[in-house]
Order: structure tokens, then C-alpha cells, then sequence
């Protein structure tokens, strides 16, 4: 037939010519701008809405008397389901203005005492929820005690509640003021008699 045939040849393979080749670099490290800060919050730089209340509870607590400390507590998330109850807001103006929100309770139901905090979707609905919250909550939802006082009052995003203790409300809205850089004026919407 015209063509060669080809067998495997059990010689060895050539071995290709070396490439020269340059002593590897060590690749710069990025200057630390390169890395995108995370997007401060006014609670501080990263900080969820549950470490923003715990910081406002640490910096309550040292504000008051070993006698005026706030009662031992448990924090909570707030859902649409029970933000009627806990804040005084339906869960259509949850859904519609809220993004999250935290409470914290006494542990004892013999204790009037909730103080939340409410993150709200932006500055304007801060301003809403703060309407909403003090023409809605119950102060006297507890059975046999009444908080001293219940207020509202916000600060950017933020929106604090507390039905507490009269010492409890001043340095709660102090410690809330000094956590988030300012806040607006406290509504008072709820004040125990005499």
C-alpha cells in the first residue's frame, strides 16, 4: 500500500529543552485600604441590634445605684407575630417599617420592666414607629404592677422603648443618647399615679 506503517517505538521519548526561567517574586501585599471597611452602624462599626442593646443596658446599669440597677432580664427577638404585644405595633406596620427588633424583659413576671430596641428601615420610619409605638403599647399589660413610666424615643434608624422604673428611664435614654451619637426628644406617654 503506499503508505509506512507506524509501530510503538520502545525507545525513550526525548525530553523537551528546558525554558529558562526567572526566580519567582514574592507578590506584594495589598495596602490594608484595599479591604472595604464594614459599613459603620450607629451602634458601632459592625454591631448587630442585639450587642446594640446590650450596650445600652451595660451603660444603664452603670449609670444607677446598686438599689436602682435594672432587674435580672432575658433578651428576645421580636417577630411580626408578637410585635403587637411586645412593642405595641401590628405585624403590618412591623413588616412595613422595621427590620428587626430586641427586647429586654425581667425574668420575673412580679417585675414591670421591658425595654426594646427597634431598628428601624431608615431614619423616616424611625420617626413613625416612634408615633406608633407610643399610641400603641400597654403599660399596664402586666396583671398586679405598673412600670414607673413608659417613653419612646429615637436616634437615626433607632427607635428605644422602655416601660421602667423613673431612674431606669433617665439612664436608659442617657446611655441610648451616648451609644448612637445623639438622639431625639423621649415621648413620655405613659407615667404610673402616685
Amino acid at each position: 500500500s503506499g503508505i509506512p506503517e507506524t509501530t510503538p517505538s520502545s525507545a525513550p521519548a526525548a525530553t523537551p529543552a528546558a525554558t529558562p526561567t526567572t526566580a519567582p517574586t514574592a507578590t506584594p501585599a495589598p495596602a490594608p485600604s484595599a479591604t472595604p471597611e464594614p459599613t459603620p452602624t450607629p451602634g458601632g462599626v459592625s454591631e448587630t441590634t442585639l450587642e446594640t442593646l446590650q450596650k445600652i443596658l451595660t451603660g444603664t446599669n452603670g449609670l444607677l445605684t446598686d438599689q436602682t440597677k435594672l432587674p435580672m432580664s432575658f433578651e428576645d427577638a421580636v417577630s411580626a407575630d408578637i410585635s403587637q404585644g411586645m412593642l405595641g405595633l401590628t405585624a403590618s406596620e412591623f413588616g412595613q417599617y422595621v427590620t428587626e427588633a430586641y427586647t429586654s424583659t425581667a425574668a420575673f413576671g412580679s417585675i414591670a420592666h421591658e425595654v426594646a430596641l427597634i431598628r428601624c428601615k431608615d431614619a423616616a420610619a424611625a420617626v413613625e414607629v416612634k408615633k406608633l409605638v407610643a399610641s400603641g403599647f400597654n403599660s399596664l399589660k402586666w396583671i398586679c404592677v405598673f412600670p414607673r413610666q413608659s417613653f419612646v424615643v429615637e436616634s437615626g434608624s433607632y427607635v428605644l422603648l422602655g416601660a421602667v422604673t423613673n431612674e431606669a428611664a433617665a439612664a436608659l435614654q442617657s446611655s441610648f443618647s451616648s451609644a448612637l451619637g445623639g438622639s431625639g426628644t423621649p415621648n413620655v406617654f405613659y407615667t404610673a399615679l402616685e
